[in-house]
């Protein structure tokens, strides 16, 4: 509820109902997710998270504000969780079809992380969309590989992000991205600004009345019919909350070059 950038953000709705809910019923769409665990904060604010939790029935655990990937360590070790899908809460399109076929990946190979959201350039992994629309991201590990991250992870980004430490240490981990065919990264459905609410719920305007389950396709055929709604929040720079991250990184090193 405390998002810098949009505070508040995931209670707010599309149509009659949440963005939050939507989320939910994407991921309960899944074939290959077995429980859905909220991992919100100790903040008093995300109060009203735990009671929208216990209204709809689904299990909820609260941790750390700043140190996202200490939340979900001690989220996975609560619950006893085998295998972490991590799903952000400001997706309410992410498709379900994507997240299993990302879970297919990790479990035929025997890589340490998958991911929709990064990708080898000139032999080094970069944050990416994979060619997905953005807000279809979607990582797996186990919970070793989790707690490793856990106990190694330093900088700020590391742990406010819970993945860059292994994303970024390729050399330790045995790591995979999984890629759409087609390219539709420039459509962003990922809720960061109010701008991106607002192109979330134009195009859901299009959808027929009662449509549970969004994909991919759905999207594409709304924006290729309108493909001016693209320009509602296209100016939105990728990846920004990372980078703001980075630059706490800097202060952090300077500060400690300074002692």
């Amino acid at each position: 509820m405390s998002s810098t950038r949009f505070p508040n953000k995931v209670m707010l709705k599309i149509g009659q109902e949440e963005v939050l809910k939507f989320v939910i019923r994407q991921v309960e769409a899944s074939k290959l997710v077995k429980n859905i665990i909220i991992a919100t904060t100790n903040m008093p604010n995300d109060d009203k998270i735990v009671k929208f939790c216990k209204k709809n029935k689904i299990q909820c655990f609260r941790g750390s504000e700043k140190d996202v990937l200490d939340r979900y360590y001690q989220c996975a070790k609560t619950f006893a969780c085998d295998i972490i899908v991590r799903i952000s809460a400001d997706s309410p399109f992410i498709d379900p079809d994507v997240i299993d076929k990302t879970v297919e990946t990790y479990l035929k190979n025997s890589y340490d992380y998958v991911s929709t959201n990064i990708e080898k350039r000139k032999n080094t992994w970069e944050n990416s969309n994979c060619n997905f629309p953005q807000g279809n991201s979607v990582e797996i590990c186990s919970f070793d590989i989790l707690e490793k991250i856990w106990k190694n992870a330093k900088k700020p980004s590391e742990r406010e992000h819970v993945f860059p430490y292994l994303q970024f240490n390729s050399n330790k981990y045995k790591i995979k991205n999984f890629k759409n065919k087609e390219d539709f990264s420039y459509i962003r459905c990922t809720i960061d600004r109010p701008n991106d609410l607002k192109f979330v719920r134009k195009v859901y305007n299009y959808f027929p009345k009662g449509k549970k389950i969004i994909h991919i396709n759905d999207i594409v055929k709304v924006i290729k019919k309108n493909p001016d709604l693209v320009k509602i929040n296209g100016d939105i720079p990728f990846d920004e909350g990372y980078k703001k991250s980075l630059k706490e990184d800097k202060k952090v090193l300077k500060k400690t070059k300074i002692k």
